[in-house]
């Protein structure tokens, strides 16, 4: 009889080994994509209250409110950047035609030729930036253009693979709620389970909110400076700003595109003062304004949220910026959930 339970033991023993093994290996093979999947559950968890609304007020079919609830999505990624590049491409034109024609790349301002020496110096520099110059400088760094473009390639694959997430997880959110409270209750047991997905939801919601105010607070900021250096369309750079700011170096891609576009139609002392003015609101906002936001929530420390980010983009790149918060302030809400329940009991 003893010797029938050992051997039970051993077996389960061994298959939860194995079933461990099988998780390690999908989490594994998910790997590459956690990036967009983390970011689609993140958005789906967001958008989730506003689609059941959307359903109730329409009758919609629950296939169709998660298809609008991705797609929404997409639009407020991807919409504001075209509209950019449709603005900005029949001015580029005329750039190329000026570049192929020998016309120089950079235009010194008149107020700057009258500075004694330093205008006869730019213009004698900037002289040759025409469209020979600019050949030459593409074909030397193709490889950091090319690695640019596919960079630029990823982004969208990936903005697309965080909707097609958002999609299956909406379509099947009442289901997967219930997965989960079934699989942290048989885990930790029903109490713990419920305390563990509470400080999961906390710290994901916390998260964005950081995230959220980050795009505000440099959407806003940025966004005055585009328009006192007199930045076309601007309103829309500012809620490009604002939307690509969440994702890692996103809102200075967006300062950099305008500072160049500045500086080559003429504008470049403009265009400089709005690199250097971006560049202090996205430091304050990612070191200051991020974990305020973040740890407001949960009333997380500052310093602990401040070294989740910055310990999160060190273990994991750029993607730990939003793993690394996730995870601490989980860790710190289960704890906390843990010690008021040992304060009960006394």
């Amino acid at each position: 009889m003893v010797q029938n339970s050992q051997k039970s033991t051993s077996y389960a023993n061994l298959g939860t080994f194995v079933l461990l093994l099988v998780y390690a290996g999908a989490a594994y093979t998910l790997s590459p994509f956690a990036g967009p999947l983390l970011m689609g559950a993140v958005l789906t968890t967001v958008g989730w209250p506003w689609q059941l609304r959307l359903e109730r007020a329409f009758h919609m079919p629950r296939w169709l409110g998660s298809l609008v609830h991705a797609l929404v999505w997409v639009a407020i990624i991807i919409i504001p950047a075209v509209i950019i590049v449709d603005s900005v491409l029949p001015q580029l034109a005329l750039l190329i035609s000026r570049w192929q024609s020998g016309g120089p790349l950079v235009v010194v301002p008149p107020e700057v030729m009258k500075i004694p020496y330093v205008g006869h110096w730019l213009l004698g520099h900037l002289r040759g930036l025409n469209g020979a110059y600019l050949s030459a400088l593409v074909s030397t760094h193709s490889g950091i253009i090319t690695d640019s473009l596919s960079q630029l390639w990823i982004f969208t694959l990936h903005t697309f693979f965080a909707a097609l997430t958002v999609f299956a997880l909406a379509l099947h959110g009442e289901r997967l709620t219930e997965a989960l409270r079934l699989g942290a209750g048989q885990i930790w047991g029903s109490d713990r389970g419920n305390r563990f997905l509470a400080a999961s939801r906390d710290a994901a919601r916390s998260v964005l909110i950081g995230l959220i105010g980050v795009g505000v607070v440099e959407g806003m900021f940025i966004g005055i400076a585009y328009a006192v250096a007199g930045l076309g369309m601007w309103p829309l750079w500012l809620v490009a700003t604002a939307l690509i700011s969440p994702i890692p170096f996103g809102a200075t891609a967006v300062v950099g595109a305008a500072t160049l576009w500045l500086a080559f139609t003429g504008h470049w002392f403009a265009g400089l003062l709005v690199l250097i003015w971006g560049l202090i609101v996205i430091t304050a906002a990612d070191l200051v304004v991020r974990p305020l936001l973040t740890g407001s929530q949960t009333q997380a420390p500052f310093f602990l949220v401040f070294f989740s980010i910055l310990g999160g983009a060190e273990a994991f790149g750029l993607i730990g910026l939003i793993i690394g918060p996730i995870l601490v302030l989980l860790a710190r809400g289960v704890w906390r959930a843990w010690e008021r329940r040992v304060r009960l009991q006394e």
